[in-house]
């Protein structure tokens, strides 16, 4: 008797404690539940429900990210410079990116529409060539042709099939000129739009460089407070502390995310990793750094996931279809992304350098969704990748191939 009353207290206060999160994140428990009652997965012809939806459950999960402003006790002087310099530093370098990308289109334009003028310059030789064949012609004919036909009594026939040609050779010659006036107002308009692109990769260049400027900036300061926040945590105990504390948030967060999957998604929607064991692909090309097991600390910790070392802004990519369910700052794990595969299956990339993608977002196999970096204190780039499928971590060495 006294195991089930106990039993029916914990189940109560799980009950409550999901009731007290729903209302926290301005959720009303009941319209979710009738929502869970009466809901379906939309079939295509619903695209624009659908798509509502989409922005609807985008609203409600960044509302998460509020939990981890109601931790901020933990979070001294040095962890809070740390997380905004490195959000600093992954805008600068996203629009960086975003940078480079708009000078490629722009020089890929100019070096298109260089192959148009050169087409149109050789049109315009050929037209005029041919227009300069025809004025000789008719020069040195003058009207004598014209006047002789008039004059020759010639069958009334043949003069109306000589009259038909000499129609003929007129009407080219006005052909020629048109087609001749077209091209030369092509390669005007050609020439006015290489001068805007050129002015405009002008813009682009001195913007991207103003940026890197920014951007080296921002990383020397970054460094000095990653010294700062290594100095913070030296001592044994600290550090242990922290991974344990780090370790513990990342649980709580997955543990709400879960709940609000459950809440949100229609479990039709994804099918999980199951059928894909052994066959997905590795986040980015790199080198293992901690293997999933290995101890992290002095035999008080272990992996639950991957490091793996590879080039600073190499892109990360998706490891198989998915919903994204966070993407932000968590200390210990700087920029992270964690994707729901469906089934209770969840991959986690961390210390990121840029996050690509937004809470909501559908993402498929292979897809970038982030950008390698050191976010999160790292003195090195690399790559924090994990699978966790319910409540347990998997290894990832596995899963992908």
């Amino acid at each position: 008797m006294g195991r089930k009353k106990l039993s029916f207290m914990m189940r109560l206060q799980h009950y409550s404690l999901l009731m007290l999160f729903c209302t926290f994140l301005g959720w009303n428990p009941n319209l979710l539940a009738a929502k869970n009652a009466v809901d379906v997965p939309a079939s295509s012809d619903d695209k624009a429900v659908n798509e509502q939806k989409l922005a609807q459950l985008k609203q409600e999960i960044k509302k998460v990210k509020s939990l981890l402003t109601a931790n901020k006790s933990r979070y001294d002087s040095a962890a809070d410079a740390l997380k905004n310099i490195e959000l600093a530093v992954a805008e600068s370098s996203q629009t960086l990116r975003d940078l480079k990308q708009k000078l490629e289109q722009s020089q890929n334009k100019i070096e298109d529409l260089e192959k148009q003028q050169a087409v149109l310059l050789q049109d315009k030789e050929k037209q005029q060539s041919a227009l300069a064949q025809q004025i000789r012609s008719a020069y040195g004919n003058g009207n004598e042709e014209y006047l002789k036909l008039l004059l020759n009594q010639m069958d009334p026939a043949e003069f109306a099939r000589m009259l038909s040609y000499f129609r003929y050779l007129n009407d080219a010659r006005t052909a020629e000129i048109k087609q001749l006036s077209v091209t030369l107002q092509k390669l005007n308009d050609l020439r006015e739009k290489l001068t805007q692109e050129n002015l405009n990769l002008s813009e682009l260049t001195l913007k991207a460089q103003k940026q890197v400027e920014h951007l080296v900036s921002q990383q020397q300061e970054r460094q000095k407070i990653v010294t700062l926040w290594q100095a913070k945590v030296q001592s044994t105990d600290k550090q242990l502390r922290n991974l344990l504390s780090d370790e513990k948030e990342l649980q709580s967060l997955i543990d709400v995310l879960r709940k609000a999957i459950e809440v949100f998604f229609p479990k039709e929607t994804l099918k999980g990793l199951k059928k894909l064991k052994g066959k997905l692909m590795w986040p980015v090309a790199g080198r293992l750094l901690h293997r999933y097991g290995s101890e992290r600390y002095r035999d008080s910790m272990n992996w639950h996931g991957v490091m793996l070392k590879a080039k600073e802004g190499a892109p990360v990519h998706s490891i198989s279809t998915g919903r994204v369910v966070f993407s932000d700052w968590l200390r210990g794990y700087g920029l992270l992304t964690m994707i729901d595969h469906g089934e209770g299956y969840l991959s986690l990339y961390g210390h990121n350098q840029s996050l690509v993608k937004q809470v909501g977002d559908w993402v498929e196999p292979g897809e970038v969704i982030a950008y390698v970096g050191d976010t999160g204190g790292l003195s090195s780039p690399s790559l924090y990748f994990e699978i966790r499928h319910d409540k347990s971590t998997e290894n990832p060495a596995i899963w992908c191939r």
